[in-house]
Formats: structure tokens, C-alpha cells, sequence
């Protein structure tokens, strides 16, 4: 509930933004979906040369067996991957930055002990570091909604002693 003395735009501007998916990848992965449902189950189930009949394929040999169980896994992957699409995405607070992944853990970095952020030069994303010249503590990839503002936001919320580094330039911010 909103308080009456806090106008709404307070409020908005100390939530935490996520990201999501983009629209684009959301539109790839359901189209690989579309295209294995109206095509792979009977081109994966036809072994021996003749159409099974789909899901309901006797089991006339082993290969028949090894292709429904083929179907079997594919079909698993394909609603993994459509579930994923729509639950990824990156959550930007004031104090945390979180990265969430259905059926991982999800990995969060107090923004405080970030000293480097580097922004890849040929690929959308970000890596965050806690130690300048160790490994990233976190990566956030590409394939998410409003990439430019994802990347604002992030270096915004970084100490001030953090390095910027990336796209040809390294300053300090």
C-alpha cells in the first residue's frame, strides 16, 4: 500500500528493476518448440523406414525403443527451455544484484564489494568482479530486455573507487 504523504515515483525508484528475458529470445525458443512439436516427433519415431504412429509406436525393435525414448528426453529439454525463457532474468537493487535461473540457485553480489565491472567489447552483458584481477563473481549474459539500461543501471549502482572497463575504454567512476 502506498502511503498518502510518498508520491508513487519514490517508491518505484528504490524497488528493484528486473530483467527479463527479451522478447526476441522468448520468440526463438518457442519457435524451436513449434517446429520439433510439428516435426521431430515423427521424423525421430520413423527408424525403420515406416511412420509409427507418432506417440503410440510399437515397439517392434530396440531402435524403436531408443527413438520414443529420444522423443522422450527432447520433448523434457524443449519444456525446460520454454520455462526458462520466461523465469530467467537479472534483479537490480540498491544493495544487490541478483542473478535468477529456474532450477539453479540463484547467484547474488552485494553491490558494495563489487571493484570491477566489465563490459564485453563482443557479446551483450556484463562481468561483475570483487577482485579486479581474480575471475568474475558474476557474469549476467546476454538475451535480456533493455540491455543499454541493464548496463546504466549496474555501473549507477557500483562504488565509486569501482573500475568501468570494456568498449575500448577504462575510466574510473
Amino acid at each position: 500500500m502506498v502511503s498518502p504523504t510518498k508520491p508513487e515515483s519514490a517508491l518505484e525508484g528504490n524497488a528493484p528493476r528486473r530483467f527479463g528475458t527479451s522478447d526476441f529470445t522468448r520468440f526463438l525458443v518457442l519457435s524451436g518448440a513449434a517446429v520439433w512439436l510439428l516435426f521431430g516427433p515423427e521424423q525421430v519415431s520413423d527408424v525403420n523406414g515406416e511412420l509409427a504412429e507418432g506417440w503410440k509406436a510399437t515397439w517392434k525393435s530396440t531402435a524403436d525403443a531408443i527413438a520414443l525414448g529420444l522423443d522422450a528426453v527432447a520433448l523434457g529439454l524443449l519444456a525446460y527451455a520454454s520455462f526458462a525463457v520466461f523465469q530467467r532474468g537479472v534483479v537490480v537493487g540498491t544493495e544487490e544484484i541478483r542473478k535468477v535461473q529456474p532450477l539453479w540457485t540463484d547467484q547474488s553480489l552485494q553491490t558494495s564489494e563489487i571493484r570491477r565491472v566489465h563490459v564485453p567489447t563482443t557479446q551483450d552483458g556484463l562481468w561483475l568482479y570483487t577482485d579486479p584481477d581474480g575471475n568474475p563473481a558474476l557474469t549476467i549474459g546476454g538475451g535480456l530486455e533493455a540491455p543499454e539500461e541493464l548496463e546504466e543501471l549496474v555501473i549507477q549502482s557500483v562504488p565509486p573507487a569501482a573500475k568501468i572497463t570494456g568498449l575500448g575504454q577504462e575510466e574510473e567512476n
